[in-house]
This record gives structure tokens, C-alpha cells and sequence, in this order.
């Protein structure tokens, strides 16, 4: 299991943490902080991508040019993927991101959209001129939007800000905020049989418009074994000094849940979450009218049930 929260919290002092560079961008209305790693060990398998370098340039406005085939050796994987995560850096930036299409793609030739001609609509068929510049990261637990955070852009010389988004499906689309739907990636890689997922992942990248450029540096993919078994969530919602605090909304999304799963804190402030699955990612949130949290969500990556998912107010 691994859960992540910002460094400081006082829910960490049940393990020792180790702090990360994952803070993510995201809209002020869910500000998910990742920072601070608490678990046991986790079933998590990260891999490293090869094969990094410059992407070649298209040509005209809409011819693709030879693809940079960024490669990841999966070995000793148990599978089915039961969570993919998959990040890349672009450093030197790559100009005008409705130039790009970025594919993931398993050994047996399944394959999932990252994102595709960004911006692109009926008033604008070249896409948005923002720049990639520094780490993304893609997973069905984000809620970073790519297309709203390129629409941001006053102008030339933007740089999309690095962080965690949300797969989307392929412009145009008739608007460039929030631009077109999120896609899963679980529900598309879950289906790989068990004997396909070990092998050669590739994040493929074609450049399919002429004159920006830009080059890959490095690349991360991370997958998660499928599991059943049921699992469970506890914690407590605690003041500033120490009290817990009762009746207040704990929510928990992501995974494969249908529909977020609710539930209210106990007159001592714990909440519990049973029955859900071991193998899955979880954003586990709370919300309250009297009370403001410094990290009022957090990202669980369960392996098993565990105890001790704390959020202290700020107050």
C-alpha cells in the first residue's frame, strides 16, 4: 500500500516518509497534494523508459513524422494491470502542443490515446501553441485537465504546467475548455491477458505538424497488479490539537467504483471504508462547512486494508 500526503502532516507519524517531487497542478476546487510517501510495501512496479530522444517533426498540417518509440522492458510482472501509470519529461521543451499524439501501447498491441491535437477545433484546426515543459503524468485517479491547462495560454511561450492529468480522447472538439471527455486507462489495459503483459510497453509520440520540436529525456511507466480481494480504508479527521471531529463527509473515488463511495465520521471523528479493491487507486477526500484542511485529499495506492489515512485541520 502507499498513500501520499504533503510533508509535515501529522498523519505521517505512524511511518517514516520520504518526500517526492509528485505535486501536481490541479484545479483549485480539488487541490490534491502528493508528496509524502507512507506505506508498507507497496505491489506499485515502476519501470524506466529507453529509447528517450528527439521527436521528428511533421510536415504541413497534418502528416506525422517518424515516431519516437520510448520503451519500457516489463519483466517478472504477475498480471493481469490492474492500475497503469505512465509519465514522461520534455526537456528541451517541445513547442505547440496541438502538434503532438502520445500512445500508449502493451506487448500485444493493446493500446490507449494519452492525448491527441490538443486545441484543435472548427475555428482553429491547428491546435493550441502551448509548450510541454518538465514532467506529466497520466492515470485515471488525476483530475488534471491537459486541454483546459493549454487553453490557459496568453499567448506564445506557455508552458502547460507539469503535474498529473487525465487521459482524453483525440481533438478537434468544439471547445478547447474543458475540451473533449476523459478516457480510462485501467479499463483498457486490465484486459491485456497475463501472458502479453510482460515484454515491451512503448509510449509512442508522433510530432504531426511541421516546425515545433521537442525531445523526451526521460520516461517512467508504473503498473499495479490486479486483485479482488476486498480491502478497507481507516482513519480519523482530527483538529489542529489533537480532537476528532465528528459528522464530517469522507468521500472515496477512483478504483472501480461505479460511483464514489460516502460516509461520515463517528462522534471521535473515524471513518471506514470497506469492501474496497485491493490492486486499485483511490482519492480518499473530506469536506467540511466548519473546518479547512491544508491536504483535504489524499491518493491511496491499496495492496491491502490499512489504518491510519488521517487528515488534521487547520484549526
Amino acid at each position: 500500500m502507499t498513500f501520499f500526503r504533503s510533508p509535515g502532516s501529522a498523519g505521517c507519524s505512524r511511518s517514516k516518509c520520504a518526500h517526492t517531487s509528485l505535486l501536481r497542478t490541479l484545479p483549485i476546487a480539488f487541490a490534491v497534494v502528493l508528496t509524502c510517501l507512507f506505506a508498507s510495501q507497496s505491489l506499485a512496479v515502476t519501470f524506466t523508459g529507453t529509447n528517450t530522444g528527439a521527436i521528428v517533426d511533421g510536415t504541413g498540417t497534418a502528416v506525422c513524422g517518424t515516431p519516437r518509440d520510448v520503451q519500457f522492458n516489463v519483466t517478472g510482472f504477475p498480471g493481469p494491470v490492474g492500475s497503469t501509470s505512465v509519465s514522461f519529461t520534455m526537456s528541451p521543451q517541445h513547442g505547440y502542443a496541438g502538434d503532438l499524439r502520445v500512445t500508449l501501447l502493451a506487448p500485444d498491441g493493446t493500446s490507449h490515446l494519452l492525448f491527441a491535437r490538443i486545441g484543435t477545433n472548427p475555428a482553429d484546426a491547428v491546435g493550441d501553441n502551448a509548450n510541454f515543459d518538465g514532467t506529466y503524468v497520466f492515470n485515471d485517479v488525476a483530475t488534471g485537465d491537459l486541454w483546459a491547462a493549454a487553453a490557459s495560454s496568453n499567448g506564445t511561450g506557455f508552458d502547460i504546467p507539469p503535474g498529473s492529468y487525465r487521459a482524453q480522447a483525440a481533438g478537434p472538439f468544439a471547445t478547447d475548455n474543458p475540451g473533449p471527455a476523459f478516457t480510462s486507462m485501467n479499463a483498457v489495459f486490465v484486459n491485456v491477458p497475463t501472458a502479453n503483459v510482460n515484454g515491451t510497453w512503448t509510449l509512442r509520440f508522433e510530432d504531426c505538424a511541421a516546425s515545433d520540436t521537442g525531445t523526451v529525456s526521460a520516461a517512467a511507466l508504473t503498473l499495479v497488479p490486479f486483485a479482488s480481494a476486498n480491502a478497507s480504508v481507516i482513519g480519523r479527521v482530527l483538529t489542529s490539537y489533537g480532537a476528532g471531529i465528528r459528522n464530517v463527509m469522507v468521500t472515496a473515488s477512483g478504483g472501480r467504483l461505479a460511483q464514489p463511495k460516502v460516509t461520515y465520521t463517528s462522534t471521535f471523528g473515524y471513518y471506514r471504508f470497506d469492501g474496497l479493491l485491493a490492486g486499485d487507486s483511490y482519492v480518499i477526500s473530506v469536506t467540511a462547512k466548519r473546518y479547512l484542511f491544508d491536504q483535504p485529499a489524499l491518493l491511496v495506492n491499496l495492496d491491502q486494508s490499512i489504518e491510519g489515512v488521517d487528515f488534521v485541520s487547520l484549526q
